[in-house]
């Protein structure tokens, strides 16, 4: 990879590329199932706005002789303990303040979008990472995609590993959750990630028909797994 490719942060200008990744990824029958047909062109802007949160942090490998961008990382960095105590909310308020939030992100999912599944995944993969974690600081994977032309390349694990340097400096976890039985899950397990918990949404003809399920070749159940990447100990060279 050092000669051909290399990992930068995203620029601004990276966002179609980035959105067009991340569509040409979800294609599994579950995610077809949630989203119907994926127009990257309407995912510009959610990926430019997220771009710009703060503690979000997007990584990309570039092809050096063309600069195309092939594959992305996104990522949300640790918030440790005591950090930004002074606007620190209540547990009520955090509720009140969820609560909204959830309900905005339901208005504004495309027409097309199964919003009633999109939900029950969402508050089911809030629900998993707060069990497994428990709070503790950590370093969150959200996405991680690679051009199908670029795959085998290894790409996606340097994306991945990028961050273990900076999780034992301190000390903290690398969070993760995939499909179960996916090809991600194999590679999670062979970087060191032991599975910690899982979700499963069962009888997803509660959202859609048989016939639509069937018609998508998706299973009638659906298990996300929690992953988590211990850091080691200090002192204790790491690949």
């Amino acid at each position: 990879m050092a000669t051909e490719f290399e990992i930068t942060e995203a620029k601004p200008g990276d966002a179609e590329a980035i959105a067009s990744l991340f569509a040409l990824s979800w294609v599994s029958p579950f995610t077809r199932l949630q989203w119907g047909h994926i127009e990257p062109s309407l995912m510009v802007p959610r990926v430019s706005a997220r771009m710009m949160t703060e503690g979000s942090r997007f990584l990309v490998t570039r092809s050096r002789g063309t600069g195309e961008v092939v594959a992305v990382a996104q990522w949300t960095m640790p918030v440790m303990p005591g950090a930004d105590v002074e606007n620190s909310e209540s547990e009520d308020d955090r509720k009140e303040r969820q609560q909204f939030e959830d309900e905005v992100y339901q208005r504004n999912l495309p027409e097309n979008s199964n919003k009633d599944l999109v939900m029950a995944f969402t508050l089911g993969l809030r629900q998993l990472r707060e069990e497994t974690l428990r709070g503790r600081p950590h370093f969150l994977l959200e996405n991680l995609a690679t051009h199908p032309d670029y795959r085998g390349k290894g790409l996606a694990s340097q994306l991945v590993v990028w961050a273990f340097p900076f999780a034992d400096e301190q000390q903290v976890l690398v969070y993760l959750d995939t499909a179960s039985g996916s090809p991600a899950e194999r590679l999670y397990k062979k970087l060191g990630f032991k599975e910690q918990g899982h979700n499963t949404i069962a009888d997803l003809s509660r959202f859609a028909s048989l016939d639509t399920i069937q018609a998508l070749d998706c299973e009638t159940n659906h298990t996300h797994v929690a992953f988590i990447r211990f850091p080691a100990p200090l002192g204790q060279d790491t690949e």
